[in-house]
């Protein structure tokens, strides 16, 4: 493929499996747009992707739906790549980025472009194994616990700063009207996932829901995210803002309770503390409790409900705790650089071959 000068506008072509990978590229997307740049947008049906693109307007090339089991993810796989090769030729994409990178790296490598991969999850073993051999570059925060080789290149900051740093998002308290909260309500946002990713295998977090629904809400409101539909008896509490709004809503809760990992992060870089319950860990999360104090990780054999509803209780009766929490985030926040910015730059230079 022929090299491009600066003058040039580039094609990019960017792969959306899931909604972290929505928000991680939304601002990137809109800068590389303003500068005339053609991106591809490539997705994948999994959990709200396609609501989210919907709900900001921006036109997609659907490639596969998730399938469930070892055996549906590898067929999904193999489609996936297949559909992106295709749609990337059509193109002429000149770099593809990613966050995991599974389902558009072998694509991109039999086409000879770069592939760049931004991703923090070590425990993903599979995926990563039969990732990583093919990317160009793969970007990591800081706190990541592998040493992937010449391939990898570290940053300081989470992959969640790229849509909530400072200089990025702003909260909107009128965002809360939709769960009929007022600014200062206090209330604790619950996330609940699917465990349906493949490096969920044998993992799991809240054990009952309505213990942990019983206990938040002597504090306050308690609003509740599921992948999974909720019960009947628990829809008076399911979040009921709009997807695109809910780090909105999350900015001013008083505690993240919950099994995403990703969610944590992203309630840390709000200036929200937050309990992260799985029997898995990841290297971010472990330095937002070790570092910053954010964060409190229940994993392993330590992923026990009670003590994690221990420590929320304890968090959500401090009258002290707001400010306390203020004060971490500020010396957090002191410590990153702004993600998207970072993105946009290393993106560009791969294509246009400067890197």
């Amino acid at each position: 493929m022929r090299d491009v000068s600066s003058s040039d506008s580039l094609r990019i072509a960017l792969d959306i499996c899931h909604p972290a990978d929505f928000h991680f590229f939304r601002n990137a997307l809109m800068i590389w747009r303003e500068q005339n740049h053609d991106v591809l947008i490539l997705s994948r049906d999994k959990e709200v992707v396609i609501p989210l693109l919907k709900e900001a307007g921006l036109a997609h090339l659907l490639l596969t739906r998730r399938r469930n089991g070892m055996l549906g993810l590898g067929v999904e796989l193999i489609e996936h790549n297949y559909g992106a090769w295709q749609a990337m030729r059509r193109h002429r994409t000149q770099v593809a980025a990613a966050v995991a990178g599974a389902f558009v790296v072998h694509a991109a490598r039999l086409l000879g472009i770069p592939a760049l991969l931004f991703y923090d999850t070590e425990h993903a073993r599979l995926s990563n194994a039969i990732t990583y051999p093919f990317a160009t570059r793969i970007f990591t925060p800081r706190a990541y616990r592998d040493d992937l080789g010449p391939k990898q290149e570290r940053f300081d900051g989470y992959k969640e700063l790229a849509y909530l740093h400072p200089a990025r998002f702003t909260p909107d308290p009128a965002k809360l009207a939709a769960d009929g909260l007022e600014p200062g309500e206090p209330f604790t946002f619950v996330r609940l996932v699917s465990w349906q990713s493949h490096h969920d295998v044998g993992d799991y977090g809240v054990r009952d829901v309505y213990k942990v629904v019983r206990r938040l809400e002597k504090h306050g409101r308690v609003l509740i995210s599921s992948e999974d539909p909720l019960p009947p008896d628990l829809q008076d509490y399911a979040y009921k803002g709009l997807r695109t709004d809910v780090h909105h809503v999350l900015a001013h809760a008083r505690l993240l309770f919950g099994e995403s990992a990703t969610m944590a992060s992203e309630s840390a870089q709000l200036g929200v503390p937050a309990i992260f319950l799985s029997t898995s860990s990841r290297g971010y999360t472990d330095e937002l409790e070790q570092r910053y104090g954010m964060v409190f990780n229940f994993n392993g054999p330590r992923a026990l409900q009670a003590d994690a509803l221990d420590c929320a209780e304890s968090i959500l009766s401090d009258p002290n705790a707001p400010q306390m929490f203020r004060e971490r985030h500020a010396r957090m926040m002191a410590e990153q650089i702004d993600v998207t910015a970072f993105v946009v730059d290393r993106v560009v230079r791969y294509a246009r071959r400067e890197a």
